[in-house]
């Protein structure tokens, strides 16, 4: 729906259009942020079952784009460094 189209809808429409649009707004949101969860846990997997595996941190950081730094950091939470 164009600027236009909204600008000529009577005021109680417009309003229920907009709270619409924001509602679809906020789940894309919540999805998009989901979705990056569900990658960033995915990555974190791998690195840890890569390092179980007895694959070297620079390979496994070239593979994830996690910093060297940053697995040392996961593998310690792990209990694995």
């Amino acid at each position: 729906m164009g600027i236009a189209e909204i600008l000529k809808l009577e005021k109680t429409d417009r309003k229920a259009y907009e709270e619409s649009l924001k509602k679809h707004r906020d789940l894309k949101n919540a999805m998009d942020s989901h979705k990056r969860m569900g990658f960033d846990e995915g990555i974190r997997k791998t690195a840890i079952g890569s390092y179980r595996e007895g694959v070297d941190i620079e390979i496994i950081s070239k593979v994830t784009g996690l910093s060297e730094e940053e697995l040392l950091e996961l593998f310690r939470k792990e209990g694995l460094a």
